[in-house]
């Protein structure tokens, strides 16, 4: 396998300013798999999904709780990866795979 084909790790944080407002997860970047954390500290859920991700969407993640989403063929964009929260300031850690 080629350098540039060695899997690397990326890993950062999304806290969203607004609660209510979904937010891209990341800038673009091309990933084979994802983990999401909700950070230790949120107080409210965290709703993870697509632009039109809310509240009404999905049950959303407590404190703690983890996503993980991957595709065996073809990327992930971290960038079409919407959060959002039912606090104001609250987020999540992220962790991806990329090759």
């Amino acid at each position: 396998m080629a350098a540039s084909e060695t899997p690397t790790l990326v890993s950062g944080d999304k806290a969203v300013a607004v609660a209510g407002t979904a937010e891209a997860l990341a800038a673009t970047q091309r990933v084979r798999s994802v983990t999401i954390v909700a950070k230790d500290g949120n107080t409210g859920r965290v709703y993870v999904g697509g632009a039109d991700v809310a509240s009404s969407t999905n049950g959303g993640l407590q404190a703690g709780d983890v996503l993980t989403h991957s595709t065996a063929s073809g990327w992930l964009d971290l960038a079409d990866i919407y959060v959002d929260a039912g606090v104001s300031g609250e987020g999540v850690d992220y962790y991806g795979v990329k090759a």
